[in-house]
């Protein structure tokens, strides 16, 4: 399969480099550079600043910063970065090459930046946040700004009366964190023995130390970050570059006469297009891809295994999933001599790439190596469809892409596998001895009469790793894959293998490694490790027995850490409406902008990441302990711990989205499943939460609203009217744990809230009132009538949720289980 732009690698790592640092200056002036420093970049950059009319201007201070720093190729980056703003014209050099390249995808990538006109010593030199903008209802919403922090440590949005301390110390501060891991002298010695690894390393520090930095504030509205910026940018130059090929390295004369005629004429192009201008379809070339990758069948995968070890197997998959989508990703944009940023987003089970038109001609090879690859490696349950489509200037400055791509894939699920079937007709397979039943292989016998399945039991080595290894490291292997369908996969390593990647778990730091464990503040050090991996994976850890160490605690210590009831349940949840949520985007910046362009749908694709893989985690460390963060990332999580914690955590979970977005528009619907029993199969249970949660509280309807519910114990509520209903629990339940009232009242209670279309004979009610308080001590009396009071509403109606008020109560009390009764009572709260 043939590979972009090969034969000139330096050049292209070096363009990648200059691409993705080329604002690094921004981040370093805006803090205190002291008159040693300015002194020195003024020496080192006298005639460019001279000759320059923006003075100590950000280039000169970024390229200074890259040629002192540790960084690959620090002269030839250092050039560009110091040009980027130059009008080249007739080029002379390669590196003028490369700094056209560079000026023009800055160009383009700067195409979401919008007027910003108030006077210099009233601009926010914070970054505004978009999460807090978006809006379903298409109305203008107060600004919130993001406070500058690492980006695993990000904080709730703020307005700008609420910051303390000046900007400038604020990101003097950073950039002091930020400083030493460009220094690093080990860089230059991990990236002659792994470039490819040393570059990923620098794409996530910067994405961990400017994600919260503004690309710019002076001319601009702050609303897209540093590292979205540099990103994309990174992406347009790469794909630009491999599309124009080896033909820019021509010469004439001495001179690169194709590279300047085509590329003054696409920079011409581009500003005429920002301008608004008409362009004739004949003058803008479709010289870029953009594809989609998108993983079917992952529902029943995750929940399709059996009961053994099934916490372990449900939490690896779900793993497995997020690094299916990353590695399928890489493995394109590694074959097409492309680089992270051409990632432009991947959670879910999706991705986005943008490449060089090129590509596109070759996704039907891709296609048919990846079909090859996961049918054998899963048969029919699992698929990877890819659609691409080829874009000009136009609809690469405003990215409307989406709806297309969706379409293009729509159409091409009825061709799953298509020709991987016919191939498979004719292999001969072997159907003797016993198969699993989940994947279909031929089991090992490892007892007199047990038989295990090799790849489905590796699903319990990743998940025993997740929950006790510190580190994981993806190897880059040979770019030759190996062979593609003489022998299925032995275990879930051997699928990644087969797209060319080694995935290995670790306690040892490893600077290009993804960290495991974090700390308590829920991030990690970046001495260590490079960035996090992409799901929260918080576990419970009891100390059993005298061991000093904890362990991971399982499902019958969880069910124990429970009041009233020992049971362990479910929490599943995502946010509601996300596709239109991003739809949104054209809607909410529509005056500005056409469509939702790359920088600002990955802007907020990262605030949305940061809250379900690392805020969440966060405070489920510290605040919900007992619990188990079986995945969270992308907008949607599954946790399992005691039931009665989860629909406190599903509240948390609510309000700290709240507090992190400030966006009343935004919502999560989730839905509690609590087990029948400790031993209840996990993947079963999981799969019932989800059922909840797409047909329950996902439907549910009241006053004009619908959807931001909660599903738990028979019944939905709105996070509107969530907080009554656990006011009147903590109340009923004082009556009974406080001041000994009978728990007869409980029967009475379920009597009547469960009569709800009957007519309601109050008196009866208040008949029973009146002969519980008697022989009662005055405090007790008032708390009764206090408690009647609330739930009556209307003079002669009861409150609506009272039914799931006494069931909570009921099972919060309980005192001593009687096993049959109550399985058969927690299954029916499930449905």
């Amino acid at each position: 399969m043939p590979v972009n732009g090969q034969g000139n690698k330096k050049w292209k790592d070096v363009l990648y480099l200059a691409s993705l640092f080329h604002d690094i200056g921004k981040f370093r002036q805006r803090g205190k550079m002291s008159e040693e420093l300015r002194s020195a970049i003024k020496k080192e950059y006298n005639y460019e600043i001279k000759t320059a009319s923006s003075g100590l201007a950000h280039q000169f201070v970024g390229a200074y910063i890259y040629k002192n720093s540790k960084l690959p190729y620090r002269e030839d980056v250092s050039t560009i970065i110091s040009k980027h703003h130059d009008n080249l014209q007739n080029l002379v050099s390669e590196y003028e090459i490369l700094t056209k390249i560079v000026s023009i995808a800055d160009r383009i990538s700067s195409n979401e930046r919008t007027d910003y006109s108030a006077p210099e010593d009233e601009k926010i030199k914070y970054m505004k946040s978009i999460i807090s903008r978006v809006s379903l209802a298409n109305r203008q919403k107060e600004d919130y700004y993001r406070p500058l922090s690492r980006f695993s440590l990000a904080e709730s949005v703020k307005q700008p009366g609420e910051f303390t301390g000046t900007p400038e110390e604020h990101y003097e501060k950073l950039w002091k964190e930020f400083e030493p891991l460009l220094k690093d002298s080990d860089l230059e010695n991990l990236w002659k023995e792994n470039p490819e690894g040393v570059y990923e390393r620098l794409y996530y520090l910067l994405k961990e130390y400017t994600s919260t930095v503004p690309s710019a504030f002076y001319y601009s509205e702050p609303d897209i970050s540093l590292f979205s910026h540099a990103s994309s940018t990174a992406a347009i130059a790469v794909a630009l570059y491999a599309q124009l090929g080896d033909k820019l390295f021509e010469k004439q004369n001495d001179r690169f006469v194709y590279a300047s005629s085509e590329l003054s004429r696409i920079e011409d192009l581009v500003r005429r297009l920002q301008n608004n201008q008409n362009v004739p379809a004949s003058d803008d070339p479709e010289l870029f891809g953009v594809i989609k990758g998108d993983i079917s069948g992952i529902q029943d995968f995750i929940y399709k295994t059996s009961i053994k070890n099934g916490l372990k197997k449900l939490r690896a998959r779900s793993f497995f999933i997020a690094y299916l989508a990353e590695i399928i990703a890489k493995y394109i944009v590694r074959k097409e001599g492309l680089y992270n940023s051409n990632i432009l987003y991947c959670g879910g089970g999706h991705f986005y790439l943008l490449v060089p038109a090129s590509t596109i001609d070759r996704l039907g090879e891709y296609q048919n190596e990846i079909d090859k690859k996961i049918y054998n490696a899963f048969g029919l349950d699992l698929s990877v469809l890819l659609g691409g489509i080829k874009i000009n200037f136009s609809r690469l400055l405003n990215f409307d892409v989406h709806d297309e791509l969706a379409r293009l894939l729509e159409q091409k699920k009825n061709k799953k596998f298509a020709t991987v079937v016919d191939l498979e007709m004719f292999l001969p397979e072997d159907f003797s001895g016993p198969r699993c039943p989940y994947c279909g292989r031929r089991m090992d016998q490892v007892g007199s009469d047990e038989y295990e399945c090799e790849f489905c039991e590796s699903f319990v080595e990743v998940g025993y790793n997740l929950a006790n290894s510190k580190y994981l490291t993806i190897k880059y292997l040979t770019i030759e894959p190996i062979p593609e369908i003489t022998r299925k996969p032995r275990d879930v390593f051997d699928v990644f293998r087969s797209f060319g990647f080694e995935l290995k778990f670790d306690n040892e730091p490893n600077k290009l490694a993804y960290a495991i464990e974090k700390s308590h503040e829920g991030t990690y050090d970046p001495m260590s490790a490079m960035y996090p991996i992409k799901m929260a994976s918080y576990v419970s850890r009891k100390y059993i027995g005298k061991d000093d160490k904890p362990i991971v605690a399982d499902l019958e210590t969880i069910a124990d850490e429970s009041k009233g009831v020992k049971r362990w349940a479910i929490l599943r949840g995502d946010v509601d409406n996300l596709g239109s949520i991003f739809k949104s985007l054209s809607g909410t910046f529509g005056q500005n902008v056409k469509s939702a362009p790359i920088s600002y749908v990955a802007t907020l694709s990262s605030e949305l990441e940061i809250f379900f893989s690392v805020v969440l985690e966060r405070f489920v460390r510290e605040e919900y302990e007992n619990c188990n963060v079986i995945y969270s990332g992308g907008d949607d999580f599954m946790i399992l711990g005691p039931w009665n914690e989860l629909p406190l955590l599903a509240d948390t979970i609510r309000k700290k989205f709240f507090e992190f977005s400030k966006n009343d528009e935004l919502s999560i619907s989730m839905a509690i499943a609590i087990a029948p029993s400790k031993k209840y199969p996990v993947y079963k249970l999981g799969t019932i939460a989800g059922e909840l949660l797409d047909e329950k509280a996902k439907s549910y309807k009241r006053n004009g609203k619908e959807k931001a519910a909660l599903y738990f114990l028979r019944g939905c509520m709105g996070w509107e009217e969530f907080d009554k209903a656990k006011e009147l629990k903590d109340k009923l339940q004082e009556l009974i744990e406080k001041y000994d009232v009978t728990k007869n009242l409980l029967h009475v209670l379920d009597v009547f809230a469960n009569r709800p279309k009957e007519r309601l004979k109050i008196w009866r009610l208040y008949y029973y009132v009146g002969r519980l308080m008697e022989r009662k001590d005055a405090e007790t009396k008032k708390a009764i009538k206090d408690f009647f009071d609330s739930i009556l509403v209307n003079y002669n109606q009861l409150y609506p949720k009272l039914d799931i008020v006494v069931r909570w109560v009921h099972d919060e009390t309980r005192k001593v289980e009687r096993e049959e009764e109550e399985q058969e009572e927690i299954s029916l709260a499930n449905h």
